[in-house]
């Protein structure tokens, strides 16, 4: 059932009150839908239960168990599952299938489309509660910018913020990373504000790695290993933040997930560059169509669980330190070259 935001928080509130729910969260902004999933965070009484998309394609009957199931060591628990799309078909109609759950069930995807069977299944049910999150433009992009620096304790002026959103444009992750990063050089919180000027963009921001993060992205999805480890010693002596190298190869995972479903459905590759129309850069496009014909898809959710997994120890406090995402990216490339 197609639900807005209004809708989904409302739902997750009640998840929070003991109330189960299932629910599809999808769309261009896989940032914005995180953060709306996130929202449970603040019901740690709740156990997280975390299931991957590449999981449920080759067993879909797990979800519809997890979900069905009583837990013996907490007093409520719900699913997360994070997802490319269709590869979830099955068990989502497995679960809808059932007469009730025990355990609220979210689900985080990227974008779908029109005649995604996932999608229309979901509009379709009324068990399920689908909202889409789309990039922000204009003026609700400089908002968002200043909401997540107040957040942060940071004071940003409507024409900082506008700079932040074209540079990022208007990705959530990538300004939520910057933000951070920006609070941290600034020791700024609630208690401490202070404010962004365009002088600390341009002494720190991330415009100054864009080029590194574009080379690396390349060669990691080159699946050049001898490359791929020169270039991650070069990042470490610049000092690239983990979690912005993370997020970067993750949005780039994440728009060859994509891709590489319309190839499963007989495609060529440049039929399927030439359909993703702006979500390509026009530089990009020879080392993604190479990508696509370096990686399957199985392989693409792997690392998507993967690069998902790593973001989540790290914004749990867990010290992982950038030796060793870089030793992991190597070892996982080398698994999969």
């Amino acid at each position: 059932m197609k639900s807005n935001r209004s809708q989904i928080d409302a739902a997750i509130a009640a998840i929070g009150r003991g109330q189960n729910a299932v629910i599809l969260l999808y769309g261009p902004d896989v940032a914005q839908s995180r953060a709306i999933a996130d929202q449970m965070n603040r019901f740690p009484e709740i156990e997280k239960i975390e299931i991957s998309g590449a999981v449920l394609k080759n067993d879909p009957a797990i979800l519809t168990d997890e979900a069905a199931a009583i837990s013996l060591f907490s007093a409520a628990r719900y699913l997360r599952v994070e997802a490319s799309g269709d590869e979830i078909l099955a068990a989502l109609q497995l679960l809808i299938d059932i007469p009730a759950i025990n355990n609220s069930v979210i689900i985080v995807t990227g974008n779908l489309k029109r005649e995604s069977k996932l999608l229309k299944l979901a509009l379709a049910d009324k068990k399920i509660l689908a909202c889409a999150s789309y990039l922000p433009e204009g003026e609700n992009a400089n908002r968002l910018v200043m909401a997540l620096g107040e957040e942060k304790g940071l004071r940003i002026r409507p024409d900082v913020a506008q700079k932040l959103a074209i540079y990022a444009e208007n990705n959530r992750a990538l300004l939520v990373s910057e933000i951070e990063k920006y609070a941290l050089y600034l020791n700024s919180d609630k208690n401490n504000p202070q404010e962004l000027t365009h002088e600390v963009i341009s002494l720190i921001g991330a415009d100054n790695n864009e080029g590194n993060l574009a080379r690396l992205t390349g060669i990691f999805f080159s699946k050049n290993t001898a490359l791929l480890e020169q270039e991650l010693a070069s990042l470490s002596d610049v000092g690239i933040e983990p979690i912005l190298l993370i997020r970067v190869l993750l949005r780039r995972a994440l728009l060859l997930a994509d891709l590489a479903g319309l190839l499963s459905k007989g495609l060529s590759i440049q039929k399927v560059i030439e359909s993703a129309g702006r979500k390509i850069f026009w530089k990009e496009k020879g080392e993604i169509a190479k990508a696509l014909s370096l990686w399957r898809i199985h392989q693409i959710n792997q690392l998507i669980t993967f690069l998902v997994s790593l973001e989540c120890q790290i914004k749990q406090g867990k010290m992982i330190g950038a030796f060793y995402v870089e030793q992991q990216l190597l070892l996982l490339i080398s698994r999969l070259s």
